[in-house]
């Protein structure tokens, strides 16, 4: 018979609460492409209500009836994505000299509400730690700018970013809170995640508790079309050139570390890791072969750690030298 899971147990998994032999169950669960299918459609139907909270018994029994009858009671049925449905944005922002406007109906004339713009720029070598009008908690990373709003409206609360984030959002059912990336947005009510999102890079969100909604802006309209509803434990991957995007799993814990200065790489390139590097310490990495950048090593980088601490581990593993010169760090072949 083919196996089910409970939705407090998925509830419990997307806020963290999970012990290590339910996560194990969870993640087991969710690599099955089957189920990791029907798990997609039924989080997309539930993502309307945003509910992450642990349900009643009624409400419980009655999703796991559902997926019980919809993916196990008809094993003749193919278990087909259905296409995906774009929402209309909830509202619609203007950044204009550093102020956004938008309008509400209370009385029978039209009244216009202006809130002043802010905005955090971190250089390369320093990371910041921003806490928002609704006590949600952003830490900026190196090289990353975040535009905000003085106070937040009646709508949503929107944010825009360039480079990356890790976000801790102050749960709130009535105002959804939105980070626009380019033509990618993220949608969430509380929970935490990061988000990469570099100009000319290809962008990517990383869940560590609750639940995320990843969409993209359909050129010339007003519609979504959503790219993927995430879990704790899952990141999806947009490509900008191909425009295409992948759901992967990836390691929760290692994405909330992130925020304490901790990076975490998995079969990562030299060059990749040198590029994170650079913004990390403010310096600038050459390689004197670019074969050598395309050799993949797995490490851990503490931020609070030198530079010289990271090359050490790098070079030793790869076979390289390093040689520093004021803010460059030129890497060669053992003995070039």
């Amino acid at each position: 018979m083919e196996e089910s899971i409970d939705r407090k147990l998925l509830v419990r998994f997307m806020q963290g609460k999970c012990n290590a032999e339910e996560s194990i169950l969870v993640k087991k669960f969710l690599l099955q492409p089957k189920w990791q299918r029907a798990l997609d459609e039924l989080l997309d139907e539930d993502f309307k209500n945003f509910e992450v909270d642990l349900p009643d018994e009624e409400l419980s029994n009655a999703w796991n009836r559902r997926f019980q009858e919809k993916y196990i009671a008809d094993p003749v049925r193919p278990l087909w994505r259905r296409p995906w449905l774009g929402y209309a944005a909830a509202c619609i922002v203007m950044f204009s000299i550093g102020l956004y406007f938008f309008n509400t109906n209370k009385t029978a004339g039209e009244k216009q509400v202006v809130a002043a713009m802010l905005q955090t720029l971190n250089p390369r070598g320093q990371r910041s730690r921003i806490l928002l009008p609704d006590s949600s908690v952003v830490y900026l990373g190196a090289e990353s700018r975040i535009r905000y709003p003085e106070k937040f409206g009646l709508g949503n609360r929107e944010v825009s970013l360039t480079g990356e984030a890790f976000f801790e959002i102050t749960k709130d059912r009535a105002h959804p809170f939105i980070i626009h990336t380019g033509e990618v947005q993220t949608k969430v009510l509380g929970t935490s995640f990061k988000v990469d999102a570099f100009e000319g890079k290809n962008l990517s969100v990383s869940v560590a508790t609750g639940k995320v909604q990843v969409s993209k802006k359909i050129a010339g309209t007003d519609s979504l079309q959503s790219l993927a509803v995430l879990v704790p434990g899952q990141v999806v991957k947009w490509n900008v050139k191909t425009q295409t995007a992948a759901v992967d799993i990836v390691d929760a814990e290692g994405v909330r570390d992130w925020k304490d200065g901790t990076m975490t790489f998995v079969a990562a390139s030299v060059s990749d890791i040198a590029e994170n590097l650079e913004r990390w310490y403010n310096v600038k990495i050459n390689f004197e072969d670019r074969k050598t950048a395309n050799y993949h090593v797995s490490l851990i980088v503490k931020g609070t750690d030198p530079l010289t601490h990271t090359l050490d581990i790098i070079c030793n593993t790869t076979h390289l030298h390093y040689k520093i010169k004021g803010h460059t760090v030129n890497i060669t072949k053992k003995g070039g």
